[in-house]
Formats: C-alpha cells, structure tokens, sequence
C-alpha cells in the first residue's frame, strides 16, 4: 500500500515502471489518497509499505526504508532567480533561498552546498513565485517536473531558471518488505537493460 503521489507526468510514469514489475512477482499495489507530508514517515513506522519514488540518500532520516538497486528515472532540482539577478546564479551567491520542506532534494542541495544565507520552508509555489517576483527572496530550488506540472509558460518567462543537481530516483519498502524488493529488483533490471536494448542502434 503506497500513497497516491501528485498527479503528474513523471509520477505517471513511475507507476507505469512499477505495476508491471510487481505484477511480475506476483503482487498487485494499492494505491491510496494519504497526506503526502506525512508520507515519508508513515512509511518509516509501515504505517505504508513504502514509497512510489523518492531520490536515493533518504535511508539516513528513515532508516526503515531500503531503496531499490535500480533507479526508475532521474529528477532535475531547479534554481529560480528573477532575470536581471544573474543568468547563472549560483545559491552561494544569494541571500535567501525558498524550498518545499516535503521533498527532501532541496534541503540536502543545501546542506551540500553550505549555504550560508536565509532558507525560508515553503509548501506553496505559487507563493514562492510571488515572493521572488517581489524580491522578498532571491531564488526558489524546486523539482523540476513540478514546475511544468503547476506554473504556465508565460509565468516562468519571468524568471531566470537553471539546473543546479540531478538525482536518480529509486523505489522504497519498508525492511520488513526486503524479501519482496530483492524480487522487484531483478524486474526492474531486466526492464531496463530491455528497453536500453531497444534505443541501441543495431
């Protein structure tokens, strides 16, 4: 049992990756509607058996969720700065940064980085958007495919926008689930060495 993830492109796509290789071993998921900021902890106490997607390092802050071996895609964070500020901003370089305290991408970009300046936590993008557009912050990091999922062409042409890391994104169960995830693994591999198969040019 997982919870529903935001409906968008890329959440689309991890599901599509998934059921068949569950289904493969002989395990249909359920998917439920679940408070999505709470979800990564319910999931540490199996309150869910674990996540659709998230980016890989989780483990450290839930140590009960084990990640696939393989990776389901790969996931862009995204600087934004107003246009005007600095074309290749980089976050070393502004005083306060604004990031969704749910995805937990962000927050390790900065700790990487040693950000010095102020980061303000955000759950609300349009109102990060609002607040960089007022100057009241200098930049905003959000995952990339929330981005085109949520704000129009015509808003972000406003803004300066910029790929700062890429992560993999990778399949979490609970450990008790480890036994099921060793299974999964070797579907997931199987599928993807399938479809690098397919784009190689004979």
């Amino acid at each position: 049992m997982f919870n529903k993830p935001l409906d968008t492109h890329v959440s689309r796509l991890l599901i599509k990756r998934l059921t068949p290789a569950y289904k493969a071993i002989g395990v249909d998921i359920s998917i439920i509607e679940f408070d999505h900021k709470s979800s990564l902890a319910a999931a540490n106490l199996g309150e869910l058996d674990g996540q659709i997607g998230r980016v890989i390092g989780i483990s450290k802050e839930y140590p009960n969720l084990i990640a696939s071996n393989t990776p389901l895609m790969y996931l862009n964070l995204v600087l934004l700065t107003n246009k005007g500020q600095c074309e290749n901003c980089r976050i070393q370089q502004l005083s306060t940064i604004s990031h969704n305290p749910s995805y937990p991408f962000a927050q390790k970009f900065i700790a990487q980085e040693k950000f010095k300046g102020e980061v303000i936590s955000n759950n609300n993008l349009t109102s990060q958007l609002h607040m960089l557009r007022d100057r009241t912050i200098d930049g905003i990091l959000v995952l990339e495919y929330l981005l085109t999922h949520h704000i129009d062409d015509a808003t972000l042409a406003h803004f300066n926008k910029r790929i700062v890391s890429q992560k993999p994104i990778h399949h979490y169960l609970h450990k008790q689930h480890k036994a099921i995830l060793a299974q999964l693994d070797l579907q997931l591999m199987q599928s993807a060495e399938a479809t690098l198969e397919h784009k190689t040019p004979k």
